[in-house]
Order: structure tokens, then sequence, then C-alpha cells
């Protein structure tokens, strides 16, 4: 919505500026012109270095980091946990002078995971 207000005097004034300028720019001295071309030197070669966020190590380093925390908190979350066998049972059953009951192993081992299942 900006409208064009330019009149007749004031392209002329503007053509004037560019042309005095570029007069300028053509008639400076050597030491001026090698100071804007040093100058424009070094801002070349900021642009073409590289920078902490764009290189490719930091890209890869960041991808490392969210990878290892991801095997991470999969394995901590994943891990069964352990049951602690209730040794008051287990000091009872050896307690017990039925030798055939401790002999079977398995027998113990089930009555143990259905007293804790219970």
């Amino acid at each position: 919505m900006t409208e064009n207000y330019d009149t007749e005097d004031d392209q002329a004034l503007k053509n004037l500026l560019i042309e005095s300028l570029d007069n300028s720019v053509e008639h400076l001295d050597a030491q001026t012109l090698s100071r804007l071309s040093q100058a424009r030197h070094r801002a070349l070669a900021q642009v073409k270095r590289p920078r902490l966020y764009e290189s490719q190590w930091f890209k890869t380093a960041g991808f490392v980091v969210v990878a290892v925390t991801v095997v991470n908190a999969w394995l901590m979350f994943s891990t069964p946990t352990v049951q602690q066998m209730n040794t008051d049972d287990f000091e009872i059953l050896i307690a017990n002078e039925d030798f055939e009951l401790v002999q079977e192993l398995d027998f113990i081992a089930w009555m143990i995971e259905e007293d804790h299942a219970g």
C-alpha cells in the first residue's frame, strides 16, 4: 500500500546523487582503494569460514548426544526389576526336616513365585 510520491524533481535529484557518488568512487586515491580492498577481502573471509553451529562436527556431536541419551533412557526403563526373594520363607523351607522338599528346587521356585504373585 505504499504509494510512490516521486516527482520529476525527486527523480532528477536521485540521478544526480547516483552520478556524483559513482564519480567520487572512480576518483579515489590508491590508499583508500587499498583499504577498501582489504576490508572487502576480510569480509569475504568471514563469510567463507564455517561457524561452529554450522559445522558438520557440531551436528554430528549433537546427534551422538541425543542417540546416547535415548539409548540410556531405553535401557534404564526397559530393564526388568529383580525381585528380592523373601528369605524368611526360604529359611522356613530349609529348616523343615522334609529333605525331599529341599531337593526339588523347581517346586521351591514355583512356591516362591506363587507367594510373590499372590
